[in-house]
């Protein structure tokens, strides 16, 4: 049998071709593919919310936990929901998150330590502004920007059996 010298070169490129389309985990260009980084494993978003009812809203802030960053992506509720923090001392705003926050989970007894940068809100999407630590077992989380992009929206019944729906932003990631 005899083969053309145009399809043996074809076969010699051939592995090339597949490995360069298995390159997903590669460094994000857009802010589309910045979606590809963040996948598999746990993720907490630092989170700033409204919580809303018919007599009114107040802003309030959260970290949610997702034990898989793939079931974060589509207004999922996250497997562990902080307390709700306010910032008393700025007339009960959302916190600011640049000073460090210890941040509780009732619903697991876990405590994480956040500490971002004093410029991480002005931080373009995707950029390294801090770090948290989950007290339980000391694992520490590299914090990035988010865009603040919608990340849940749960109406009543809520975990704090208040009648006030809890409307959230992600403003920052940590893995």
């Amino acid at each position: 049998m005899k083969f053309s010298t145009l399809y043996l070169t074809s076969l010699a490129l051939l592995p090339s071709f597949i490995a360069a389309a298995a390159v997903p985990e590669a460094a994000p260009r857009s802010e589309e593919a910045s979606t590809l980084v963040k996948r598999g494993g746990e993720v907490n978003y630092i989170a700033q919310c409204t919580r809303v009812n018919s007599s009114g809203s107040y802003p309030a802030s959260y970290v949610a936990w997702y034990a898989n960053q793939d079931n974060s992506q589509n207004g999922q509720w996250p497997d562990s929901l902080s307390n709700e923090y306010r910032n008393w001392a700025n007339g009960g705003s959302g916190l600011d998150w640049t000073q460090p926050q210890s941040i509780y989970f009732s619903d697991s007894g876990v405590t994480l330590h956040t500490d971002l940068e004093g410029w991480a809100w002005n931080a373009p999407l995707g950029n390294s502004v801090g770090w948290a630590t989950r007290t339980s077992d000391g694992k520490q989380f590299t914090c990035y920007r988010d865009n603040d992009r919608f990340l849940f929206n749960r109406t009543p019944p809520v975990p704090d059996g208040s009648d006030r729906s809890i409307l959230c932003y992600a403003a920052f990631w940590c893995t």
